[in-house]
């Protein structure tokens, strides 16, 4: 059975991103468990917890990490610390993400990560870091700032993000606070070619379009998003699908459309809720600006992708996340997001007239 654990495993390295990947992997750890060592049975759910990021299934890899780090905490000298840490990462980076999960579970995450990450010698940076996610997730911007300050000041390590990486982070958070022109200025070193990595450029693209149409460099927006969208593919992009979606609605309805037809489907099949609600929240504004045209062309999902329909699922979601934060701020953050969207449309079609 391990050469047949050997040829799935080599299988699912030519497969594209994708179910059909995960279930070779899912094949894989069931070999494991019956035929082969506990330490196979560990490598083939570590292996399955990071192909559940790259194929869009992010909400598939709490299981498998639960094994995996029940293993790690009976016998932590059989095991690599800064694998488990760094899954352990991905874990928080994703939990606030799913309104299943509540406060209570999410802080005992946070402090089991905090202690593992003092009892195995490691710096509190990523720590910090994924605080600062889960703050700005909650509206929590005074709590965001000050885990953002730790997050600058503490050092680096085995489990810190690539710098290039972290540059995109910190601009990412100087856009969350309205700081625009500071943020454009962080990404410098990564838009000068100075940073990067295998995802970097590329979600730093994503990250500036927004910006740049609020400070009105437009041409520059477009070069960017041109040059940009094509680069990334796969199910982990979908909310960077979104805010393409989103930015071709105000500049150039046909790619719009076409980036629409392309991902509605990954959309649609997306079970983590935060980020189904912000790609369906770009497919609302794009479906909006669409309908308000007597068009021939039919859409894909048209059946099912309806305005009301999509008025009901965003609803749904939001409903959840405020349930479950105790607060409002998802309301107020889709709210914001429309208003601005309507804005950047108003500020476009002006400059294009005065051109």
């Amino acid at each position: 059975m391990k050469t047949r654990y050997n040829n799935l495993r080599s299988e699912a390295w030519r497969m594209p991103n994708g179910k059909q990947k995960l279930a070779i992997k899912e094949e894989m750890i069931r070999i494991a468990d019956a035929y082969l060592t506990e330490q196979d049975a560990y490598d083939s759910r570590m292996e399955y917890t990071d192909a559940a990021i790259e194929c869009g299934c992010p909400e598939r890899l709490f299981i498998s990490f639960a094994w995996c780090l029940a293993k790690f905490e009976k016998n932590p000298s059989d095991y690599s610390s800064t694998t488990i840490m760094w899954h352990y990462k991905w874990v928080l980076n994703h939990v606030w993400r799913i309104p299943q999960f509540s406060l209570e579970q999410i802080e005992l995450l946070f402090a089991d990560f905090k202690e593992k990450c003092l009892q195995y010698g490691f710096s509190l940076r990523a720590y910090y870091q994924q605080r600062v996610n889960f703050y700005l997730s909650q509206g929590d911007l005074k709590e965001a700032s000050l885990q953002y300050k730790q997050w600058r000041e503490a050092p680096r390590d085995r489990i810190s993000d690539c710098q290039a990486c972290e540059q995109n982070l910190f601009g990412v958070y100087h856009f969350r606070i309205n700081h625009y022109k500071r943020g454009m200025h962080v990404l410098k070193p990564i838009l000068e070619g100075k940073l990067s990595c295998r995802t970097i450029p590329q979600n730093t693209y994503s990250q500036i379009i927004h910006p740049l149409l609020k400070l009105g460099e437009f041409d520059q927006a477009i070069l960017t998003a041109n040059k940009a969208y094509r680069a990334i593919e796969g199910p982990s992009y979908l909310k960077e699908y979104g805010i393409f979606i989103e930015f071709f609605t105000v500049v150039n309805m046909g790619k719009a459309v076409q980036l629409y037809e392309r991902t509605i489907r990954l959309g649609l099949d997306c079970k983590v809720a935060w980020d189904r609600m912000q790609y369906l929240v770009s497919v609302r504004l794009f479906l909006q600006q669409w309908s308000q045209t007597k068009r021939r062309k039919k859409l894909v999902e048209s059946a099912t992708v309806t305005l009301d329909w999509l008025d009901a699922e965003i609803h749904r979601l939001e409903q959840a996340f405020q349930a479950r934060n105790r607060n409002e701020y998802v309301k107020q953050f889709i709210t914001e997001k429309e208003l601005q969207f309507r804005k950047l449309i108003a500020k476009y079609n002006k400059a294009r007239t005065d051109k």
